[in-house]
């Protein structure tokens, strides 16, 4: 039998800036959302100790911290085509070139964060949050949970999730492959 708890509260959220380059070369123009991160833990029901699958605080924390990583932020992706992105003081100058999009920006370093991915869309952010949640994951909570999933939302109707089974060790937390790219 299988058990699941869905985590989703106020502090699951964040503000963030960001802008989507489409294969064909257009860009969105640099625009938010006020995103929501929502994470399922899924189990065998053998694995409950007294009644409980993990201590629901340790699970928040986790992905509390994420959030507020990513609150009031622009992201950029560190691994786009279509980007140079390059440090000069306390600034990055981020240069966007395709074949139809020239656009050059210059955001304060404290106000970016790089995210290990090629584009800020909906199933990258699934990724890379499902990826940042997995490292920051206590051992304790991988040893019982079989599945996790992440969902991250940028307005209602417009979201994207990504389910993979708990590596049993930290160390591939880090390595979830995109869909269709492993």
């Amino acid at each position: 039998m299988s058990l699941s708890i869905r985590l989703f509260k106020q502090r699951q959220r964040f503000a963030a800036a960001h802008f989507t380059i489409y294969p064909n070369g257009e860009a969105e123009r640099l625009h938010g959302h006020n995103y929501t991160a929502e994470v399922v833990l899924h189990a065998k029901q053998q694995n409950l100790e007294d009644g409980l699958l993990v201590p629901f605080h340790v699970v928040k924390d986790s992905i509390n911290k994420i959030c507020d990583e990513w609150n009031e932020r622009v992201l950029m992706p560190a691994k786009s085509r279509f980007l140079t992105i390059e440090e000069s003081g306390t600034q990055y100058e981020i240069h966007l070139q395709t074949p139809t999009v020239t656009k050059r920006y210059s955001i304060p370093k404290e106000d970016v964060v790089l995210l290990d991915c090629d584009n800020i869309s909906s199933e990258n952010m699934a990724v890379v949050t499902l990826g940042a949640f997995l490292d920051r994951l206590p051992q304790s909570v991988r040893n019982v949970t079989d599945k996790v999933t992440v969902t991250i939302s940028e307005g209602p109707g417009s979201e994207a999730s990504i389910e993979v089974e708990v590596p049993r060790s930290k160390s591939n937390g880090g390595d979830v492959a995109a869909p269709g790219r492993e």
